[in-house]
């Protein structure tokens, strides 16, 4: 924080302290008299009170005073000066009271002065004179000290100065008990603890302008200040010593008054060389610490002189560097003003960038020239009032025949002679942003071909698999049955295994057409696809299966409301719909009424189908490799094949899509079909 601050905001402290003090005093003297406790009206027993009405002043004071240094708005300042020359129509009022010999009846209005009656006062609770004057003259300084006239501050301040000289002789007069005569009455009626609240809030009020008056003497940073400071106080201190010893020793008549004044004198002179002795030293210790720091200087400017020459000689073999360097540079390098934009210079290789010539660009505005997209003049623009730099930034630039330009740009801002500057270094990245993108096309379709040929395999893998497993037993059949046929030579017999031979056949037909259907569904995977709403798709499966609802009961729940569409071969979707449904129904549990419930959703941008019924599930643990495997069966059920769920996988499959199964006997399945999961 700078010290000029600091000092403020230490001095506003010190100004709001001493209001509360100033309210604090009137207080206790207030307190006093409500409380009848004699040490809160006067601070030392037989000497003049605070009156009531000084109390209630210097709480207006204190007040005023602190709504003076407050007072930021208008009606804080309105106030300040509506309690200040309140104060000062009462103290004039009172003060007239002494003058013109006359009572007003403000001196006893709210509290009565036994005290003074006692004492046969002339005016019991009447303020002295003195305090009178003094509340008078500092509402009055305090009122000065707002306005902005220079002539009006400096006398306020004198003014304040004088509140301070006559608390201060006041206060003088307590603490070298000063008899209490008519020639001293003027001062010594004033209370002490009246007499050191205007000393304090004097002195303080006075540092309002520390620049004028007495006030400046002790508060500048130059040597005469310096020397006030250390010199004023103990000299203050010295005199109220020897004055208060010589007054004593007058008093114990050890000493005349005239000799009094001459050991006074020499008291006085010898304080003085003693406290001259040590502002003295003072004084040489700055010099001697001014000489170092001039000696350092020299120095210092002698060095900085062969700096400069130095620098000067080096900065004009880096100019001389850094023009070769700016005209072979293979970047392009542009320097625009920072507030304008104009181009000052701009390199050989960017004008072969943008296809322009020198002249062309030279004086004109970059905006004009050089097309950026938004974010990216943001960033620019906010180099104007920030210190950075933009690095590595790719952006897209017209060249002079509107022909787009991939390009790095990095900038920096600088400074020179007080304008600044800003320097972009321009990269041309289009041929290998071409040549990237190439590579990413082709890299896409060689990942999508990967893709398709890992499917293809599993698929002739399960395929193999299949064919392997459902047509040797047909095949074997048939070979045995052939074999007998030729060794049997009883007619009846051959008839026989004819029948059998037709039914085997029969099986194998029926086999081969099943997997001709699968190779089918698995080739066929550039079926159109289409926007289907699974509502409609729905309704149709549930027309087909109308009959099987009505005679099971079946409650069936749908909520598509979260993925009420999908793109999809509707002849797949259909039979997807169909399998999973009827497989529903077939396998129901006799002991409660089939419900079914189908939901689609989104997860991870993906449409999620979920088919659950509550029948007589699957024990997963036993048959889990084969639950989607063809002419596997789980339940005893007259119309079983086991094809429903393997064509089911296989149509998912071969879009792209997966399916997966929960399932637990005698509590219901559940099957999640993810569509289009893969890309084809």
């Amino acid at each position: 924080m700078p010290i000029n601050i600091v000092r403020k905001v230490k001095s506003e402290y010190l100004f709001l302290l001493t209001g509360f003090l100033v309210m604090l005093s009137a207080t206790i003297g207030l307190l006093g008299w409500t409380l009848d406790i004699d040490v809160f009206k006067s601070v030392l027993p037989n000497y003049p009170t605070m009156k009531f009405n000084t109390a209630i002043c210097f709480m207006i004071l204190g007040f005023a005073f602190l709504l003076f240094i407050k007072g930021k708005s208008k009606a804080v300042k309105i106030g300040s000066y509506t309690l200040l020359i309140a104060l000062c129509i009462f103290s004039a009022l009172s003060l007239s009271q002494d003058i013109f010999n006359f009572s007003a009846g403000i001196d006893q209005w709210a509290v009565k002065d036994l005290d003074g009656a006692r004492q046969h006062d002339a005016f019991p609770g009447r303020m002295a004179p003195t305090t009178s004057f003094c509340f008078f003259l500092i509402a009055i300084a305090i009122l000065g000290l707002r306005f902005k006239s220079r002539s009006i501050n400096i006398l306020a301040q004198y003014i304040m100065h004088l509140v301070s000289l006559l608390s201060f002789v006041s206060v003088t007069c307590f603490l070298l008990s000063v008899p209490n005569t008519e020639a001293f009455t003027f001062f010594t009626s004033m209370a002490v603890n009246t007499s050191a609240t205007f000393l304090i809030l004097s002195i303080v009020a006075a540092n309002v302008h520390k620049d004028l008056g007495v006030t400046g003497i002790f508060t500048g940073e130059k040597i005469g200040n310096i020397i006030a400071r250390k010199l004023f106080p103990r000299l203050i201190i010295v005199l109220l010593i020897f004055g208060y010893v010589s007054m004593l020793l007058q008093r114990h008549h050890f000493i005349s008054p005239e000799f009094a004044e001459v050991i006074s004198i020499v008291l006085f002179i010898l304080a003085g060389i003693f406290l001259f002795r040590g502002v003295l030293r003072n004084m040489n210790s700055l010099d001697l610490k001014k000489n170092v720091a001039e000696n350092e200087i020299r120095l210092l400017n002698k060095n900085l002189e062969e700096t400069i020459l130095e620098r000067t000689s080096e900065l004009k073999h880096s100019n001389d560097l850094f023009i070769k360097i700016f005209n072979s540079n293979p970047a392009g390098i542009a320097i625009s003003t920072l507030d304008t934009g104009e181009y000052r210079n701009v390199n050989p290789a960017l004008l072969k960038i943008l296809n322009y010539k020198k002249e062309e660009m030279i004086g004109h505005l970059s905006s004009k020239l050089m097309i950026i997209d938004s974010e990216t003049r943001r960033r620019v623009i906010s180099l104007v009032d920030e210190d950075g730099q933009l690095t590595n930034t790719h952006i897209t630039l017209k060249d002079k025949d509107g022909i787009d330009r991939h390009c790095l740009l990095a900038m920096e801002r600088f400074e020179e002679k007080g304008q600044y500057y800003m320097i972009s270094f321009i990269n041309d990245i289009t041929d290998r942003r071409i040549a990237e993108a190439k590579l990413a096309t082709t890299y896409q379709e060689a990942e999508r071909l990967a893709d398709n040929l890992t499917r293809r395999n599993k698929q002739l893998l399960s395929f193999a698999h299949i064919t392997s497993h459902n047509l040797r037993s047909p095949v074997s059949n048939l070979n045995m049955l052939l074999l007998f046929y030729k060794e049997s030579n009883n007619a009846s017999d051959q008839l026989q295994l004819i029948e059998k031979m037709d039914t085997v056949v029969n099986h194998l037909t029926t086999t081969l057409d099943e997997l001709l259907e699968t190779i089918s569904i698995q080739e066929n995977t550039e079926k159109e696809r289409q926007e289907l709403f699974f509502e409609q798709v729905f309704k149709s499966v549930t027309d087909i299966l109308i009959g099987e609802l009505l005679e099971s009961k079946a409650i069936v729940k749908i909520d598509f409301l979260k993925a009420p569409n999908v793109f999809y071969p509707k002849v797949y979707l259909e039979s997807i719909l169909l399998n999973l449904v009827s497989n529903a129904i077939k396998y129901r549990s006799p002991h409660r009424i089939p419900e079914i419930v189908l939901v689609s959703e989104i997860v991870n941008g993906k449409t999620l189908l979920t088919v659950t019924d509550n029948g007589l599930g699957i024990d997963l643990n036993m048959h889990g490799k084969n639950l989607f495997g063809m002419r596997k069966t789980f339940h005893r059920h007259p119309n079983a094949k086991g094809l429903g769920l393997f064509i089911v996988k296989t149509q998912v499959e071969a879009m792209g899509g997966e399916i997966t199964a929960k399932s637990e006997v005698d509590k219901g399945t559940i099957f999640k079909i993810i569509f289009n999961k893969h890309t084809l």
